[in-house]
């Protein structure tokens, strides 16, 4: 029933009349049957006594608490003149100037910017029908009444062609708002995460841009290229209509969400399954730069066989080998140096043994473990400490063996 009209590109200002995308391009009714005589003259009537039928929309619409409490009443006056002499140029067959033809556009992308519900806006542009017809009505005789009954398609037409450009503007400019406010977003919480946290004032924007308190607690995760797609479902999934924000930064993904008051941040359940690294919670939104900072050095070393959250406290150990660069390898070599005199297969085997003694700290787990008797343990344990001086049932000793094998079996301590 409609044909396209030609449009131009758009821009973002609310009081600009530009064009929207062909999304919301305005679609002109095709010519229909001749407009009966009576019809056209009541439209020339009421186009000369648009005034009242201004007075009229703005009395109806102004009842509505969403207009009256964000549309000044002289801009209620000035769209609804132009709506309606669009309307009835449109219902009488008279020629309409492009920028005429514009205004549902140009009212759907104000209103949008203005924040007028869509569902408040369209009540209100399809009460110019009623406005209209209530005039038809008034200046119609009885004996006319049959002839302008037939010309009510026209009107119903015409009100719909300017219902469904209003709409549709409407929908584009919030779409564009959309991604200009992402676009802020990002680059405001870009400038959070790579600060120091210590400018107050970029704290309080960041928490006013994501609605939050500047006091709240967060959760910080960061995901490696191949997980992302997985954080990205998992916050779409299970964070529903909680405060996360989501940005590419030093190219990983960064999540930044709202703990709830008690909530276990220990380790969040909605990130199960999401191979990513875990940073502690950060006590307020200054906090999360340093925090972001920790989880990028877990990521770093986040183990390729992950399956879930890795949090520092199981992370520290490689994020220590990590931060010693080449004093991973001096220390790996003068606490497990004894052992180099021995065959390979020897070497291997008492580590082993010391491994899995150190994760368990029973003589019976590490032999049901390795399928040895519990004296073969004691004697491989024994046999270390000959060698090395290190004794791995005193908790100090333990701990400095574990680190030496996580020295000695990193890239920076090979």
């Amino acid at each position: 029933m409609h044909s396209p009209i030609p449009v131009e590109g758009h821009g973002s200002d609310p009081d600009t009349t530009a064009p929207a995308p062909a999304a919301a391009a305005a679609r002109e009714p095709q010519p229909g049957p001749p407009v009966p005589a009576a019809l056209r003259t009541l439209v020339r009537d009421c186009l000369d006594d648009v005034d009242s039928l201004v007075v009229h929309y703005v009395a109806e619409v102004s009842e509505m608490d969403d207009y009256r409490a964000t549309v000044d009443p002289g801009d209620l006056r000035d769209t609804g003149r132009a709506c309606f002499e669009m309307l009835l140029r449109l219902i009488g067959g008279l020629p309409v100037r492009e920028e005429l033809l514009r205004t549902p556009e140009w009212l759907g992308r104000r209103r949008a910017h203005q924040g007028v519900p869509l569902e408040r806006l369209l009540q209100a542009v399809r009460m110019d029908f009623r406005v209209l017809w209530n005039a038809f009505l008034e200046r119609t005789p009885p004996e006319a009444m049959p002839e302008l009954t037939s010309g009510a398609v026209r009107v119903w037409e015409a009100v719909e062609f300017h219902t469904v450009n209003v709409h549709a503007a409407y929908l584009d400019e919030v779409a564009v708002l959309a991604r200009e406010r992402e676009r802020e977003r990002t680059a405001l919480m870009g400038r959070l995460l790579s600060s120091d946290g210590r400018d107050q004032q970029l704290v309080a924007q960041a928490a006013t841009m994501l609605q939050v308190s500047a006091q709240s607690d967060f959760a910080v995760a960061i995901a490696p290229p191949e997980s992302q797609q997985a954080m990205r479902s998992a916050v779409s999934d299970r964070l529903a209509g909680q405060v996360a924000h989501l940005q590419q930064h030093n190219g990983m993904l960064v999540l930044v969400a709202r703990l709830p008051q008690a909530a276990d941040a220990s380790r969040p359940g909605w990130l199960d399954g999401v191979p990513c690294a875990l940073g502690p919670v950060a006590h307020g939104l200054a906090r999360v730069p340093d925090v972001v900072r920790v989880a990028e050095a877990i990521a770093a070393t986040l183990d390729p066989q992950a399956a879930g959250p890795v949090p520092l406290s199981r992370a520290w150990m490689p994020v220590a080998v990590a931060r010693l660069g080449p004093i991973a390898a001096i220390l790996a070599g003068s606490v497990l140096s004894g052992l180099d005199p021995l065959p390979p297969h020897e070497r291997q085997r008492l580590l082993d043994t010391v491994a899995a003694y150190c994760e368990s700290g029973s003589i019976t787990a590490t032999g049901r473990e390795l399928y040895c008797h519990r004296n073969t343990v004691l004697n491989r344990l024994s046999r270390f400490t000959e060698l090395t001086g290190y004794h791995p049932t005193r908790p100090a000793d333990a701990a400095t063996v574990l680190f030496a094998l996580r020295c000695a079996s990193s890239p920076a301590g090979s």
